[in-house]
């Protein structure tokens, strides 16, 4: 394999994809990447002096991931579907983050626990996203479709302005004139309130299902502060079986508000939930029990 090939490869789409591309000095990123691998044997060999031009465009949701690191990760997290509980009146739903391998699984598992609660006819919903590290967003925005019912719930922001929307259309997710899982029509719309609960552990995707219920009426945050990485990324294979995972876009609400590599506040902060008393779980159910009918 040959190696300045590899580290140009790399570097190239860094350039072209980044949302931090157009400050950096690629000259002299590209310089000094050439330089530091100049006596390089193995793509291996090239990791770090790439993960430095990571590091110097100064986005923390960017990074390479080894092939061995994938399946390491892979290999260490056990796919997780939703689940959902009534508790009195009010439904809980537990949505875990997933990888794209486990969409089918994670759809049918949880679009079985959504039509089960809808079927007690809930005062309230709760979307526990504690814990949901990220993955693939659109299994998670179909399973809670119901609950955020018609129309654009977010946007895709790229550096040149190019705006991509997402939302449910005819009981369908969409993002931009795409349909994502097609064959599998969502519940109709459910209009009761819902209360998100979210901690530092919720990231990526699992934040991008925070910023779709953001602006909706009758929506209301609960918790600790997100992971900070309300940002789309795109990953891309390298050569070697290595992945670039690279911050394309950042994540805006439907009111127009945009996100990014920052920790987003829950309107109600709850701290000190301990594993015998859920604190945060207690302070949504609360004000949901005290809306009008």
């Amino acid at each position: 394999m040959n190696v300045p090939a590899y580290v140009d490869k790399a570097l190239d789409l860094l350039q072209q994809r980044s949302i931090e591309s157009a400050a950096a000095d690629w000259p002299a990123l590209r310089a000094q990447a050439h330089s530091e691998t100049a006596g390089a044997q193995t793509p291996a060999d090239t990791h770090a002096a790439i993960e430095a031009v990571i590091t110097a465009l100064g986005n923390p949701h960017t990074r390479l991931v080894t092939a061995q690191r994938m399946a390491a990760v892979r290999a260490a997290r056990a796919p997780r579907v939703p689940s959902g509980r009534m508790i009195g009146p009010v439904a809980h739903v537990l949505l875990p983050g997933t990888p794209s391998s486990n969409r089918r699984a994670y759809v049918t598992a949880g679009l079985q626990a959504m039509r089960a609660l809808i079927a007690h006819y809930p005062t309230g919903w709760v979307v526990d996203l504690r814990d949901n590290l990220g993955g693939d967003m659109y299994p998670m925005l179909t399973v809670v479709a119901p609950l955020l019912g018609e129309g654009d719930a977010g946007a895709f922001i790229e550096p040149d302005g190019t705006t991509t929307r997402w939302g449910v259309r005819s009981r369908h997710v969409h993002v931009g004139g795409r349909r994502t899982f097609r064959f599998r029509r969502v519940p109709r719309a459910v209009h009761r309130p819902v209360a998100l609960l979210v901690d530092g552990k919720t990231a990526s995707s699992g934040e991008a299902v925070l910023v779709s219920f953001t602006g909706l009426d009758r929506a209301r945050s609960f918790g600790e502060p997100t992971a900070g990485f309300a940002t789309a990324n795109q990953t891309f294979r390298l050569p070697d079986g290595a992945w670039l995972v690279i911050t394309t876009a950042l994540m805006a609400d439907r009111t127009g508000r945009v996100y990014g590599n920052a920790p987003v506040a829950p309107d109600s902060p709850v701290s000190g939930t301990s594993g015998t008393h859920d604190r945060a779980l207690d302070a949504s159910i609360g004000w949901l029990s005290g809306l009008p009918a």
